[in-house]
């Protein structure tokens, strides 16, 4: 695992998040450069004997670029694509294929009025925006270092955008599998919002285990309207 800081304006808010993310997967945010992500994807691809065309890297740059401008656009402060072929023969390989996609951004989530824990709303809250019962999914609630955190992993049917197909036809879906995280403080304000899916729906738990790794470690820190942070806090150790 390794470090990843991010300072973003989220105007009248401004916060600076430090957690850890995995310093083996692709980084499509822009946290790190386009080189150190392709490294990476050559050095999947050479675990598994798989050369890859000097066009091909190409392709890849540029998806890498349009994929960072992207997270931009939509306030992502983590995208990570996770890539390991079922060929893989390393510490761990698992004999199948992982392909998981993760993505998390801050956002404000207030207090909420009532009988009801943050959480519990958010356990009702998070399914009806996805789309998935809330029994349907595997809950547990744990604490992190922004406040307590709800993570939930289901089966879920994505829809799938067919290239042609003919105006009016039945949507087609792909069973995947969810995984979502979300740490708020325990008065409200700047909070983690972490999604992710994986390509096999077996791997969700898998997936959770991951989003709660980079949660639970997490602070964010309130800045001034300028310059750096009032209490001087620094991103966590790294982690092997």
């Amino acid at each position: 695992m390794t470090v990843l800081t991010s300072a973003e304006a989220d105007n009248p808010t401004r916060w600076t998040l430090s957690t850890r993310v995995p310093d083996d997967w692709v980084d499509l945010s822009g946290s790190v450069s386009v080189e150190e992500s392709l490294g990476v994807i050559r050095a999947a691809f050479d675990d598994v004997g798989v050369e890859v065309a000097a066009q091909d890297i190409e392709l890849l740059r540029g998806g890498i670029e349009a994929w960072h401008d992207i997270s931009r656009q939509q306030n992502l402060v983590i995208h990570g694509f996770v890539y390991q072929g079922a060929e893989y023969e390393g510490t761990t390989a698992t004999g199948t294929e992982v392909f998981w996609d993760v993505i998390g951004t801050v956002t404000e989530i207030k207090q909420f009025d009532g009988p009801l824990s943050t959480q519990e709303v958010l356990r009702h809250v998070l399914p009806a925006k996805m789309g998935f019962e809330p029994d349907d999914a595997y809950t547990e609630l744990f604490e992190t270092g922004i406040g307590p955190a709800i993570g939930m992993t289901t089966e879920y049917e994505m829809p799938i955008e067919v290239p042609g197909a003919p105006a009016g036809a039945e949507p087609t879906t792909r069973t995947v599998g969810l995984a979502t995280v979300v740490a708020v403080p325990a008065n409200g304000g700047p909070s983690l919002v972490l999604a992710g899916w994986s390509l096999d729906p077996a791997q969700r738990n898998t997936l959770g285990m991951l989003l709660a790794r980079i949660a639970g470690p997490a602070t964010i820190t309130p800045l001034p309207a300028s310059g750096p942070p009032t209490n001087g806090a620094s991103a966590p150790p790294s982690e092997a």
